[in-house]
Formats: structure tokens, C-alpha cells, sequence
């Protein structure tokens, strides 16, 4: 919001919070106009989003996200790192439907316009810290022309907002080179693979 009010553009936003175990799933409908007089209504009405940022790909792939979609128009940027919702209190064996999610959302979207990420585990390799997943994936939209909005706009909210300024304005940083180089930026933050030490290693035997 701050990022188009120093653009003198109108912006208005409206966070719906749910009230299920952990405070439940937070929708937030975002507007963005020339002018603040363009702007007509607050939430996002069915079929007219032009980005979805999910930080969550559970709460992305429901139908109440799904329905602001409009096909072929609707830019999606979503995070794959998985948080079970309250089911898994219930059932012992719960597990995500990560490939069922994924489908509904291309089906909704279309595979052009779909774009899954990790962005939290980017952001805890990248800046120790996975709250950076949020800025990360803005920076991510931001880089496929989905935000309309200068960087150097959004940079300066930041630092407004002044809340760990430098990890937010590099998440932004990385997340536009993970939209511009998916493969080095994927390479960088994968896990390194483990050495086992011989100190370390097992007993094959009693000896």
C-alpha cells in the first residue's frame, strides 16, 4: 500500500482473517488505480484478479481464491513450502494433497501464468529467516510484470516500514533473480548434500 501512495496512485486493501486453529487463513484483497477515484470497490470480485500472491499453497488452491481467477489473465505466484491446516490434529496419517493442489490451480490459472516457488525455503538459505517468503515472492511477481508498481517505490516502503529492512530489500532482490534465473537461484539454495564423516558413521559390526 505505502509503495503506491508514494506513487500517488490509489490503493485500497482489506484483510479477511479467519478464525480456525492458528488464526486461520488471511486473505488480503489489494486494489491498485491511476487514480484513487478509479477505484469502485474494495474486494476482488469473481474471475477479475490480476495476481494471486499465495504465500500458502493450501489456502491459494481453495475455492474461495480460485473463484477471484480468471483464466489465461490471472498471474499466479505460489509458495510450495506445505503447513498443515487443522486436519492433521484429527488424523494421525494426514498428508497434503501437494499435486491435487497444484492441478486445481493450473486448471483455474493455466500453465503459462502459474508460477510455484519454494520461496520459504529460499528465503531460510538465502537470510536464515523464512519470514523473508512473502517479500521473496513480491519480488518474484514484481520481475514477470505482475505488480504495477517502480521497484524503487517498493524498496522505499521497506524501509519506511523499517522491519528488518536489509533482509526485506535483498528477498525482494533475490526473488526478482529467481523469477529471471530460476535454475541458478534453485541451484544456490538446494540443500548441500551431507558428508558423513568415518567418526560419524555407523558400526557395521560389533567390533
Amino acid at each position: 500500500c505505502m509503495a503506491a501512495h508514494l506513487e500517488g496512485k490509489g490503493v485500497t486493501a482489506l484483510d479477511m482473517a479467519g478464525l480456525a486453529q492458528k488464526g486461520g487463513a488471511v486473505y488480503s484483497h489489494m486494489r491498485i488505480a491511476q487514480r484513487p477515484e478509479d477505484i469502485h470497490a474494495i474486494r476482488i470480485a469473481a474471475g477479475s484478479a490480476d495476481l494471486v500472491l499465495g504465500g500458502d499453497i493450501v489456502v491459494a488452491g481453495n475455492k474461495k481464491v480460485l473463484a477471484a481467477v480468471k483464466h489465461g489473465g490471472t498471474t499466479m505466484v505460489i509458495n510450495t513450502a506445505e503447513f498443515l491446516p487443522g486436519d492433521f490434529t484429527r488424523n494421525a496419517d494426514f498428508s497434503l494433497p501437494m499435486e491435487r493442489l497444484k492441478r486445481a490451480i493450473i486448471a483455474d490459472a493455466g500453465r503459462d501464468k502459474t508460477h510455484f516457488v519454494d520461496a520459504s525455503r529460499a528465503a531460510t538459505a538465502l537470510f536464515g529467516n523464512s519470514v523473508g517468503a512473502n517479500i521473496f515472492l513480491v519480488g518474484f511477481a514484481y520481475q514477470l510484470g505482475a505488480v504495477p508498481l517502480a521497484a524503487s517505490s517498493i524498496e522505499e516502503a521497506i524501509e519506511l516500514n523499517g522491519e528488518a529492512v536489509e533482509m526485506n530489500k535483498a528477498a525482494f532482490h533475490w526473488g526478482r533473480r529467481a523469477a529471471a534465473e530460476p535454475a541458478a537461484v534453485a541451484a544456490l539454495v538446494a540443500p548441500a548434500s551431507q558428508v558423513v564423516s568415518d567418526a560419524r558413521r555407523l558400526s557395521q559390526s560389533f567390533d
